[in-house]
């Protein structure tokens, strides 16, 4: 019975058109059940785009462009911030530009390096001076 509810589980996740920045991270429920994860503050706002991030904010109309202030001027997600920012590419671990994000994910999320270069990202979003931030 319970393979039956995964099932039906899965088939929703994947037909939805909700959740395609998670998807990026979590493609299948089946890839999530297979994961050692802890969700915390930090990694739940990167795993959903729902955070102090621009497109976000121009979403919920907190903020007129959705656009990053970095030279790319890219829209400003999550996964922009952690994988392709110039803002930020000086303390950017490697494997966060050579992994998919799923690899990501299962395997480096709760490294300290990654650990750290996320909530760095998000306490220099906020205004915060906390650890190496972009200039």
């Amino acid at each position: 019975m319970e393979e039956h509810y995964i099932k039906i589980w899965n088939a929703t996740y994947i037909n939805s058109n909700k959740a395609s920045h998670t998807k990026q991270f979590i493609p299948t429920i089946h890839y999530r059940l297979s994961l050692s994860l802890w969700p915390n503050f930090t990694l739940t706002q990167f795993l959903t785009n729902h955070g102090n991030f621009r497109s976000y904010l121009h979403r919920m109309k907190k903020t007129a462009l959705p656009t990053c202030s970095c030279p790319e001027r890219a829209v400003q997600t999550a996964r922009h911030l952690m994988t392709e920012c110039s803002l930020f590419s000086s303390n950017r671990p490697a494997v966060l530009q050579n992994l998919p994000p799923h690899l990501i994910l299962k395997h480096h999320v709760h490294t300290a390096s990654v650990s750290t270069f996320l909530s760095n990202i998000l306490h220099s979003l906020l205004g915060e001076p906390e650890g190496n931030q972009a200039p």
